[in-house]
């Protein structure tokens, strides 16, 4: 099959990384769970680039994504995940500031309870 399409490089990884992991595509494509083997013909041909829902398939069989879609072995230029650290971190601004609110609402409970006894008072001091 020639690679005749705008992702050259990529197409040449991937037939790479597919050799390694799988020897065929046909085997591949049943690891993924794709009907048959042309599935894969788009992205060993360089015509498509592999999008969010093949790269899912591809890295949960073993395939270096990142590598074949960058050239970088190893090294994902896009970020896995979110960083534990500014999730917790996150977690604890929200839950301080639910802590804040809820003090806000005590507290204007108080000063609308407040303003009443005031109001109540003024009225038998006929103020």
């Amino acid at each position: 099959m020639a690679i005749t399409g705008p992702y050259r490089e990529e197409a040449l990884r991937l037939r790479e990384e597919i050799t390694k992991r799988f020897k065929t595509q046909v085997a591949l494509c049943k690891a993924i769970g794709a009907s048959d083997s042309s599935y894969m013909t788009a992205y060993v041909t360089g015509k498509n680039r592999i999008g969010n829902i093949l790269r899912e398939k591809l890295e949960a069989v073993g395939i270096d994504v990142a590598y074949v879609l960058y050239g970088k072995k190893g090294i994902s230029p896009v970020p896995i995940g979110p960083d534990p650290e500014v999730i917790a971190t996150l977690q604890d601004c929200r839950q301080r500031l639910q802590t804040l609110q809820n003090s806000v609402i005590d507290l204007n409970k108080e000063l609308i309870s407040i303003t009443r006894l005031i109001d109540k008072a003024t009225k038998k001091l006929n103020l």
